[in-house]
């Protein structure tokens, strides 16, 4: 279960209620399109229904991209104490290319290596702990 002081930056994004974060997405009923963000409806120009389900996304992949961010984000993402960080775009498991944070040190991040989608800390004060996804290396991963 999840622990009442640790909330989500977006709760509607990613889930916290089991031991492995995952992240929540939409699938259509029809067509089986899978979307991350959530959406209200497919959005497949080839799909006649337009019918989505919740989905939980799980997230083991390959790092497609990266970049080192060196500016402060968003007020949104109160990164404290704030530093450089890695933002990645992974190919995920479920077919989806997802952007986030890759927890890992910034000299040895490589296009192609196994990752596994986390939790991160991205401010942890007066008592509760606002997290986001992430990744880091899946050491488990199969080569």
């Amino acid at each position: 279960m999840t622990d009442p002081a640790i909330t989500a930056v977006v709760a509607e994004a990613l889930a916290l209620d089991q031991a492995l974060p995952a992240l929540l997405g939409s699938r259509c009923t029809d067509c089986a399109t899978l979307y991350y963000p959530r959406v209200a409806s497919c959005r497949n120009p080839a799909c006649d229904g337009k019918h989505v389900v919740p989905t939980r996304i799980a997230g083991r992949g390959r790092l497609y991209s990266f970049t080192i961010q060196r500016y402060r984000p968003p007020a949104l993402f109160p990164m404290e104490p704030w530093r450089p960080y890695a933002l990645g775009l992974v190919d995920v498991e479920d077919g989806l290319r997802i952007m986030g944070v890759v927890a890992a040190p910034q000299e040895n991040i490589q296009i192609g290596m196994p990752l596994r989608l986390s939790t991160l800390v991205m401010n942890d004060g007066a008592g509760s702990a606002v997290v986001t996804h992430g990744f880091v290396v899946d050491d488990g991963a199969v080569a």
